[in-house]
């Protein structure tokens, strides 16, 4: 449905500042070629809201689409750099929280529970997992990870609430999902301790403009997060920024931790100075950066079709989620690309959406393979030196999301 209203500030002056035109969701890979072509479309477009600056995605599909409909294909485990990413942040908050056995962590959007068994490992703590994919869910379950398999509700946080509440909420990539986030905060405020914190990871606005990063946008990202427009969300819960991290992770992500008690962090204030900078609030950023995407799609077409004509065959590396948004806008099908490779097993024998891209196992690379386009461009390195030991021959191609 479109979107009238802005999410954090309710106010209804939005405009539209993006459009990559028609999409179906980017998370849904499926068992057949039909299927994948024939998948729904939706419009992809980003609003910016003139009150508060926040902006997010001009029309949503409903959350039970998205991730119930259909076997929900990320696993946070298949993936090295995930994996290391999650120990780190798992040492950091539990640091900061000085947390021990007697104290709940709680996942929000935890997949099979990654982050939640470093948190285990690190701290001793108590870990709860809220996933509303079910496959997933009982994969988690499997692992050893207590889940709820359900949407976080005003109801889980107070059921939170009767077994003690959290001393930490952790959302990673999860928080940038919500439709309705003013619900969503009051069960979080229902679930927190007193002295408890909510810590989430979202890929950061600024530097989704800065790096052209725009296939970090798809329908089940809601929204798209910056330090200006969520400090006086966050007060309105009665939650004060007490740090902020930024790290290169899925592209660019910054992580808030914010707390019922605390002082505000100075780095609040450097953050929003660098958005207005930036220009984040200025409508001809948006205007320039979407004459950038549409030239970054004639420049990739033609080097692909450039490879094609010499004779060169190419598939694509990573079977990423921002993949599709790029295969999709860029129309790239299997006239371009021969296959997708990946190492999830909820992958692997599936299609991507809407580019009906059969998914195969990095093994399953042929000799006559000339050419990688690598999707999940923000891992290239960890990807190449992976690859080119096995494939010297491999030419790779990395789309440049920076001028």
């Amino acid at each position: 449905m479109p979107v009238k209203q802005c999410a954090l500030c309710a106010s209804r002056k939005l405009i539209r500042v993006l459009d990559l035109g028609l999409h179906p969701l980017a998370d849904t890979f499926v068992r057949s070629r039909k299927e994948a072509r024939s998948l729904p479309r939706y419009p992809l477009i980003v609003l910016r809201c003139l009150s508060c600056g926040h902006v997010m995605n001009g029309y949503r599909v409903p959350p039970q689409q998205r991730y119930q409909a259909k076997d929900y294909s990320y696993d946070s485990s298949n993936s090295d750099v995930a994996i290391a990413h999650f120990a780190e942040l798992a040492r950091d908050v539990g640091t900061s929280a000085k947390l021990g056995p007697k104290d709940l962590v709680v996942d929000i959007g935890g997949n099979i529970g990654t982050l939640l068994a470093a948190f285990k490992k690190k701290t001793k703590a108590r870990i709860l997992n809220i996933e509303p994919a079910g496959n997933i869910a009982a994969l988690a379950e499997k692992n050893g990870v207590p889940t709820i398999r359900d949407f976080f509700t005003d109801d889980i946080g107070e059921h939170i609430a009767t077994i003690g509440g959290a001393k930490v909420i952790v959302s990673t990539n999860a928080f940038n999902h919500i439709d309705q986030l003013g619900d969503f905060m009051k069960g979080i405020m229902r679930a927190l301790k007193p002295d408890g914190s909510f810590a989430f990871e979202v890929p950061y606005l600024l530097l989704l403009v800065e790096r052209l990063a725009f296939d970090t946008i798809y329908l089940e990202h809601a929204s798209y997060f910056a330090i200006r427009p969520l400090r006086p969300f966050l007060k309105k819960y009665h939650l004060t920024i007490t740090d902020i991290v930024e790290n290169d992770y899925m592209g660019g992500s910054i992580r808030v931790t914010a707390s019922r008690r605390g002082t505000e962090t100075a780095a609040v204030k450097k953050y929003i100075a660098r958005e207005k900078k930036a220009g984040l609030y200025d409508g001809t950023t948006y205007t320039h950066m979407m004459q950038q995407v549409k030239t970054f799609k004639r420049t990739l077409l033609a080097e692909l079709r450039r490879v094609k004509r010499r004779g060169g065959r190419i598939i694509g590396i990573g079977a990423a989620t921002k993949g599709n948004t790029l295969l999709n806008f860029c129309g790239i099908d299997d006239t371009l690309l021969d296959y997708v490779t990946d190492v999830s097993p909820l992958k692997i024998g599936k299609y991507t959406p809407g580019s009906a891209l059969v998914i195969k196992s990095d093994e399953a690379i042929s000799q006559q393979i000339t050419h990688a386009l690598i999707l999940p461009w923000n891992i290239a390195g960890f990807l190449k030196e992976k690859l080119v030991p096995k494939y010297p021959k491999l030419a790779f191609i990395t789309p440049h999301m920076e001028e």
